[in-house]
């Protein structure tokens, strides 16, 4: 995934960003159950009938709020999906970068996990998403094995789906569910995926002569 491509998934323009950036104060400051369309409006200084047009209801407006995470998300890890240098080295600065989003924003991840009721597991509503990421790893992991850089003898999307998954689920464990920072996890979790897709298997010795 392009920075160009997860760009469609931000703010069309000002006033929407002005309306989410609005929704995102008060969440923070007074929760969802005390959020409004009139609420927003007020702290987004538009009209209710500017927000009705860009959301259905505010639960729409913090659906978009988790899309802009996400697109965050995508442009923070092109480094290494978009990268073609030293994997090891992108790995590490994309990972971090995508951590820093998580952090950012986890109150409001956090709040779709409890109103989807998936706090334990991502909810079902962000796997479009969460296949972006898995398609754009893939692609970088196809690449390098063209260009000789990555072992061919294993398939790009499943090392890409099994990689993704124990990113996804250290970020649930540690950061939404926990509220812990996972910087320290960021040299541990991107050496673990180097180590996956980039060494080779170890050669097998040829079998010692018998001694006379």
């Amino acid at each position: 995934m392009s920075a160009a491509a997860a760009r469609k998934l931000r703010p069309r323009n000002a006033t929407e960003d002005a309306i989410l950036a609005a929704a995102r104060e008060s969440l923070v400051e007074d929760g969802y159950e005390k959020l409004t369309i009139d609420g927003i409006a007020r702290r987004a200084f538009t009209s209710r009938t500017n927000v009705y047009f860009y959301f259905k209801n505010k639960r729409g407006v913090v659906d978009r709020l988790v899309q802009q995470t996400f697109a965050e998300m995508l442009v923070a890890g092109a480094p290494y999906l978009d990268g073609t240098g030293d994997p090891r080295r992108e790995l590490r600065k994309a990972l971090g970068r995508v951590v820093l989003v998580v952090n950012r924003n986890a109150d409001i991840l956090l709040l779709v996990a409890r109103l989807s009721g998936a706090e334990q597991a991502l909810p079902p509503e962000w796997e479009p998403y969460i296949r972006r990421f898995v398609r754009a790893a893939a692609g970088r992991i196809r690449r390098d094995q063209e260009r000789g850089v990555a072992p061919s003898d294993i398939p790009p999307g499943i090392a890409a789906q099994a990689l993704c998954s124990m990113v996804e689920r250290h970020v649930i464990l540690e950061v939404l569910r926990e509220g812990h920072s996972v910087t320290e996890s960021v040299r541990v979790l991107s050496e673990l995926w180097y180590r996956a897709v980039y060494l080779a298997p170890p050669t097998a010795s040829p079998p010692a002569s018998p001694s006379r």
